[in-house]
């Protein structure tokens, strides 16, 4: 069994900023949409309008956040003509047929350039290279935990040049079993857990007893709860000090034991 430290760190909006790539990919899908419709966004706050309707899908889809766009594009028409996002949502989630719509030419043709803008490459986050070399050099053992898709996560790695940083990367779904079976897997050895979310990161890795760290992401969706880090065993600004804070703490362990 391994004794090394182990690293479990989340992906999106903690290694990359894979926010930046989704607002762009929104803001442009929103602009395709008001092409198609003949209608504008009243207000300013153009990011805001869509997240409210992708948010109001994902909190009642059973896939969350990675339900399929369409049903976004079909909201969005909705709203565009004033109906509520939540009734919106709804609706797309049912099936229902809409008062607004556009052709599925269309639908499908937005969906298409929205793929292609989600398929950029996101920079680094500040302190990622950093704060993964420090690992390497204390003897951190770093995996990337992903609820996406594992070989997109591996390109990102090659992309950025991490793979002598990152051990490797699982595909799992972040719930309190799956990370006491990971706990258990590297069993003597602190398990340590470092995301952006509290309710898919933090949350379910404290109940398994593994030791948390949160750094809070720009993007919070609503459901979530606005006291941020409460459950972490640390909240940090990014990922180096993220690593540093862990880095520290096995010091101390460390020194306790060899004076026991």
């Amino acid at each position: 069994m391994a004794q090394d430290p182990v690293v479990l760190a989340d992906a999106d909006n903690t290694l990359w900023d894979t926010d930046d790539v989704y607002s762009s990919a929104q803001l442009a899908l929103l602009s395709n949409i008001e092409v198609a419709t003949g209608k504008r966004v009243v207000g300013s706050n153009r990011l805001e309008f869509v997240r409210e309707y992708d948010q109001a899908i994902a909190a009642r889809h059973h896939l969350h956040l990675r339900y399929p766009s369409p049903m976004l594009i079909r909201a969005l028409v909705a709203g565009l003509s004033s109906m509520a996002s939540t009734e919106a949502a709804e609706s797309v989630i049912r099936g229902r047929k809409l008062p607004y719509q556009i052709s599925i030419l269309e639908i499908d043709s937005i969906a298409s350039e929205f793929a292609l803008a989600l398929s950029k490459m996101p920079d680094l986050l500040q302190g990622v290279q950093e704060g993964l070399q420090l690992a390497k050099d204390h003897g951190l053992v770093t995996y990337v935990l992903t609820e996406g898709q594992a070989e997109k996560q591996r390109k990102l790695i090659d992309f950025h040049g991490l793979g002598k940083l990152v051990q490797g990367v699982s595909e799992v779904t972040k719930s309190e079993s799956q990370f006491r079976r990971l706990r258990k897997r590297f069993f003597p050895a602190n398990v340590y857990v470092v995301g952006d979310q509290e309710d898919r990161d933090i949350i379910p890795a404290d109940k398994a007893r593994c030791i948390t760290i949160l750094i809070p992401s720009r993007f919070r969706p609503k459901w979530q709860d606005r006291d941020c880090g409460e459950t972490a065993f640390f909240v940090a600004n990014n990922f180096l000090e993220a690593i540093s804070w862990i880095v520290e703490k096995e010091k101390k362990e460390l020194c306790l034991s060899v004076n026991k």
